[in-house]
């Protein structure tokens, strides 16, 4: 057989990597990164490598639909044999006409609300599942873990500065570059450019994490806060450019409103005052606020720790936005772009929403939708605690079916066990799981769906990227009857509301989405060929546009200025007061913390920062591959060297993290890497047993870090969680499941 090379992209992760793929006889036979990709150049990383294993994996992967055999959608259903029984093969079209069947019963008796659709990371579907959604009668996402991820950040960044977006930077052309609770060297391909751009002097660099990261090395300033307090630090930091007048007066004057307003609220937090709340030495504050101020331009890169996984994370957003405002390196080079094609992700035309419906409306019904009314209007998803309370409890109204697509929500929420309750409670009388492998959950599942991954399909998401489409291309054939995502929601639609997917597959579906959305007229054929294409942002330059807020190309009245209520940034939002919160960035101290909760401190004294990213994995996935197992064979938890000799654990060693939601085992790793009082948990679970390396797995309950967090109290009207600012108590060996 002949050798085939097809170029591809990686959708592991969300940096969306060019691969090249080399296929024989539909085996992989080898992955490299595509050095023609304008997003990666070339690198690519071990978890994109391992490919070769998952595909070639027809031994391990789920390859066809099955039911569990106790379960009989219209006979007996046995709920308490889930998780224990055994799993029979059936048909496509049997496994589609039983939940469009169950999909039609629940929704004639109980309403389309007692359906809930669970959705992971992005794995290139996120439009489609609420275009699904609005076919089943629903609005939003349904159940999505925007709670905390992302949206916590951009939502504050629209309010603020009119960019819906995470607002990366422009880090090729940054005179500084700020890494805040992010770190590009386990999360993007940008770390060898940012290297490269240090050690030629070309910018400035700062990270600030709790973690010493891989870069911090190379930093300027590295600034190591106490978790939960960025937002107290960002009003520190504001508070130096304002005494010392390290902005741009003219900048203010005509392009930001509320500037005085803002300008004396930071003079509540003056360096040392916000020294006693971060930790942050004061000195440095004002450093690092004099690199921020005099050597711009400077392009933030701001992921979740900061702004999304505390009690605290709205406000933390608009402080950090109203600092990057300030400073106002806003769609220049070096600076923030404004992606005017980021909204074509949940274009209404896809989405199907009704753009004239209030989201927030009071006929609307979601879960937890009366407590985060701005989760409910914004978030547009249930709130994920609420949900599962109903699930068990059947309050304010029941969840009868859960169905989960490249989502492990046993691994993916907060407080776990409770999850497990939802999930096996003998109220849901459906549970689907499309997976690549038997996951916690999918063990759980009435039906089980298998799942293609990136090789072995030919959709993604394009314009996530900065005004570039990333074509893609099936390298191999998926093994078994793995099904895209995309084919799943097509296929089931059809069967919901014909009219709502008129497509024959997924083809149609990609290139229906360019055309109508983007202006891209062209086949299947053009389409792979073209591989990477430069959006057309209407200004007829070959290049980018900057200052687009000067040419009327952000408004969509074409009004000068930026997409906020005032054409400003906005400093002083009325429209986050609206929804109770102060119309100006303020300090609160998350909800468990040693400080908020100092009796509980005494029994729980460490902080606790679950969901660092690991060289590996991406969430909770793949500890089952060899390949990427082998670098991180066991569970462990960062601790400093003096909280290690304190309770008398050493390095390597097994240990008991507790928390008054539960308990974890997992290894100690001595470091100065964290700092003094935290306890730091990687997100990944090590779920999966790996056979080839001859490693346990240690499923849902016994190394989650999600065992451990709570999920209330939440931040009081969006509802994220403290995933990175609760308690937990290290106890030397394991006293539990040896």
């Amino acid at each position: 057989m002949t050798v085939r090379k097809t170029r591809t992209v990686c959708t592991t992760c969300h940096a969306r990597c060019g691969a090249v793929v080399y296929s024989e006889d539909n085996k992989i036979v080898r992955v490299e990164g595509d050095p023609d990709s304008p997003r990666s150049q070339g690198v690519f990383c071990g978890s994109g490598l391992s490919q070769k294993e998952i595909h070639n994996d027809t031994d391990g992967r789920i390859l066809y639909p099955m039911k569990r055999v106790d379960w009989d959608p219209k006979g007996e259903r046995h709920p308490e044999t889930r998780g224990t029984s055994e799993f029979e093969r059936i048909s496509w079209d049997e496994a589609l006409d039983i939940i469009t069947e169950e999909c039609f019963r629940i929704k004639d008796e109980y309403g389309p609300e007692a359906i809930v659709t669970g959705q992971g990371t992005g794995r290139t579907t996120n439009h489609w599942h609420c275009r699904l959604n609005s076919s089943l009668g629903l609005e939003g996402w349904s159940l999505a873990p925007t709670h905390v991820c992302l949206m916590p950040l951009m939502l504050p960044n629209a309010f603020t500065l009119g960019i819906y977006s995470d607002c990366d930077g422009d880090m090729a052309n940054a005179s500084t570059i700020v890494h805040w609770g992010a770190s590009p060297a386990t999360q993007r391909s940008k770390a060898k450019m940012i290297l490269d751009r240090i050690e030629s002097g070309q910018t400035k660099y700062v990270v600030i994490d709790v973690r010493y990261t891989d870069l911090a090395k190379n930093a300027d300033y590295w600034l190591q806060p106490r978790p939960g307090t960025d937002c107290a630090l960002a009003l520190g930091l504001m508070n130096v450019l304002v005494e010392e007048k390290l902005y741009d007066s003219d900048w203010i004057e005509k392009w930001t409103y509320g500037f005085d307003e803002l300008a004396e609220r930071v003079r509540n937090y003056p360096p040392e005052k916000v020294s006693k709340i971060t930790g942050v030495p004061a000195d440095d504050i004002v450093g690092c606020a004099r690199l921020l101020g005099t050597n711009g331009p400077t392009a933030f890169q701001t992921i979740l720790g900061p702004g999304c996984m505390h009690t605290n994370a709205i406000q933390t957003g608009r402080a950090i936005a109203c600092l990057q405002g300030m400073l106002g390196h806003l769609d220049v080079p070096g600076g923030i772009p404004i992606n005017v094609a980021f909204s074509a992700m949940l274009d209404d035309r896809i989405t199907l929403w009704d753009p004239m419906k209030d989201p927030g409306r009071s006929d609307l019904f979601t879960f937890g939708g009366e407590d985060y009314p701005l989760y409910k209007v914004f978030g547009r998803s249930n709130d994920p605690a609420t949900t599962f309370e109903a699930a068990i409890t059947g309050e304010p109204r029941p969840v009868k079916m859960m169905v989960f697509i490249a989502n492990d929500p046993l691994l993916c929420y907060e407080n776990a066990n409770r999850v497990h309750e939802a999930i096996t409670s003998p109220n849901v009388d459906t549970i689907v799981s499309k997976d690549f492998y038997f996951s916690p959950t999918t063990k759980l599942a009435d039906i089980v769906l298998p799942s293609s991954d990136w090789s072995e399909r030919d959709t993604i998401d394009e314009e996530l990227f900065g005004g570039l489409v990333i074509s893609s291309e099936r390298a191999v054939d998926p093994p078994g009857e793995c099904w895209d995502d995309w084919k799943f929601f097509l296929e089931w639609g059809k069967r919901l509301n014909p009219e709502h997917w008129p497509w024959k597959d997924e083809k149609e579906m990609v290139l229906w989405r360019l055309r109508e959305l983007l202006g891209m007229d062209m086949t299947w054929e053009e389409y792979v060929e073209g591989a990477y294409f430069k959006l057309d942002d209407g200004s007829g330059s070959e290049g980018p546009v900057y200052k687009k807020y000067e040419k009327g190309m952000i408004r969509p009245d074409g009004q000068l200025g930026f997409n906020t209520p005032t054409g400003r940034i906005e400093f002083w939002c009325d429209a986050l007061a609206r929804f109770g919160y102060d119309p100006l960035p303020d300090y609160d101290e998350p909800a468990e913390t040693p400080v908020s909760q100092p009796e509980l401190a005494k029994e729980y004294p460490f902080t606790l920062v679950t969901g660092h990213r690991l060289y590996a994995f991406f969430h909770s996935a793949w500890t089952n591959i060899p390949a990427q197992r082998e670098l991180y064979p066991h569970p462990f938890f960062l601790i400093h060297p003096d909280d290690a000799r304190e309770i008398g654990v050493d390095n390597g060693e097994w240990a008991t993290i507790e928390s008054p939601r539960g308990r974890i085992k997992s290894k100690a790793h001595v470091t100065y890497e964290i700092l003094k009082g935290v306890i730091a948990v990687p997100r990944h679970g090590w779920r999966d047993e790996c056979k080839e390396l001859g490693l346990p797995g240690y499923g849902w309950d016994q190394a989650n870090p999600n065992v451990l967090v709570p999920s209330r109290p939440a931040e009081p009207r969006y509802g994220a969680t403290a995933m990175r600012s609760s308690l937990c108590r290290v106890k030397k060996g394991v006293d539990f499941n040896e």
